[in-house]
Formats: structure tokens, C-alpha cells, sequence
């Protein structure tokens, strides 16, 4: 497996915490039983794990676009090291995105987004070069 796939497949394990941390959180807040129901109700929580569900809504959201991107350099044989290192940017930047969003990180959040976008945008470019 190549370093972009397997910076693809940390990601997508990555939502497994992302899906997890405000369910615990908020299990803790109220008890297991609201965990275990239909949670028509949400318990008061700190705003960090409001936080963390945008954060988690935003990966999954930008997910997409990162595979799409990512598989399709592997498909059309055009990984190559500068892909493997725009990749290894790639996951740093969105877990270190993940962080400062529940955090509430603001100036660095935007700032690793956008470090994010422009490695995915180097991906894209050794594609279609």
C-alpha cells in the first residue's frame, strides 16, 4: 500500500474518535440510559463538545474530497513522493484541524485548514501534470 493510501485510511479511522468523543461526553453528562435511547433531548454541555461535533461534521464533510482526490492519483498511477508528502501534510493538518476545532484553536484552526487544502491542491496538481 502506498504512503497516500495509507494516509487515507488514517483518516477515515480517524472518524472513529470523531464519531465517539461528544457521545461519551454527553453520556457523562447525563447517564447510559439517554446513551442507549432515542436522545430526543440533549443534555447541557460545555461548549467544547458542541465544538467537537462541527469538527466531526467538517471532517466527514471534507472526507470525501480528500479520497476522491487521493484515489484518484493512485488510480491514474501519479502517487509519487511529492503525493506521499502532500498526503502525510494532508493528515497532520485535518487531525491537527480536529484538535484546534475542539479546542476552539480559532486563528491556527483556519491556518491548518488551509494548509490541508493547499496539500490537497499539490495532490491534484502531480495528477493532472
Amino acid at each position: 500500500m502506498t504512503v497516500d493510501l495509507v494516509c487515507l485510511l488514517i483518516l477515515a479511522l480517524w472518524s472513529i474518535p470523531l464519531n465517539h468523543i461528544p457521545a461519551i461526553a454527553r453520556v457523562t453528562q447525563s447517564n447510559v440510559a439517554w446513551g442507549m435511547g432515542n436522545r430526543e433531548t440533549s443534555p447541557k454541555v460545555p461548549a467544547w463538545v458542541e465544538r467537537a461535533d462541527r469538527a466531526q461534521r467538517n471532517h466527514h464533510d471534507n472526507l470525501a474530497m480528500i479520497a476522491a482526490v487521493i484515489l484518484t492519483a493512485a488510480v491514474a498511477g501519479q502517487a509519487d513522493r511529492v503525493t506521499a508528502i502532500a498526503s502525510i501534510v494532508v493528515v497532520v493538518m485535518r487531525l491537527l484541524h480536529s484538535l484546534t476545532y475542539m479546542l476552539g484553536v480559532i486563528g491556527l484552526r483556519s491556518l491548518v485548514y488551509f494548509a490541508a487544502l493547499g496539500a490537497l491542491l499539490v495532490i491534484v496538481w502531480r495528477t493532472l501534470t
